[in-house]
């Protein structure tokens, strides 16, 4: 549970765990918080933007997202950058990417704009995949997110 200023507590909805307001359905936050974390926000509890302090979850970043995610799924966790990473994408204590790296943890799934990549028949057929936030700490519709630390480049001449 979540407590506002007002001492009001806002909950995590059980559908969707990652959208914390206080019209969602109890959830326990200690799940992945070692305390039940304090919120100023009055609507959806969005981290975007927010820095992250590994102190305060109960697992590291990837094994955190697979208690309920196949780690299968995504894209590789656990290497090791050898570059500085932005500030924006969190490494963990090893310097080394995990999920929330790329991806913040609440927030509306729901996206005015696109967030990512999608097909010219994604954006005629898939509308709900073409509006999907994906949870991206960057815009990625244009591959921003992975030029990050991905070089079109490497391997060329």
């Amino acid at each position: 549970m979540l407590f506002l200023l007002d001492s009001s507590p806002i909950y995590a909805d059980s559908e969707n765990p990652h959208t914390i307001s206080r019209d969602s359905k109890s959830q326990a936050c200690t799940t992945c918080h070692n305390v039940n974390p304090e919120s100023r926000h009055n609507g959806v509890l969005e981290t975007r933007n927010n820095r992250i302090d590994l102190e305060q979850f109960t697992l590291d970043g990837t094994a955190m997202c697979s208690s309920c995610h196949n780690p299968d799924d995504g894209h590789k966790v656990g290497l090791k950058l050898d570059f500085q990473a932005p500030a924006d994408l969190p490494l963990d204590k090893k310097n080394a990417m995990t999920c929330l790296t790329c991806h913040y943890t609440h927030g509306s799934l729901a996206s005015d704009r696109p967030q990512a990549s999608v097909s010219f028949l994604d954006s005629l057929f898939d509308d709900e995949r073409l509006h999907k936030s994906f949870l991206l700490r960057r815009n990625n519709v244009d591959g921003e997110l992975c030029l990050t630390c991905h070089n079109v480049n490497e391997g060329s001449k």
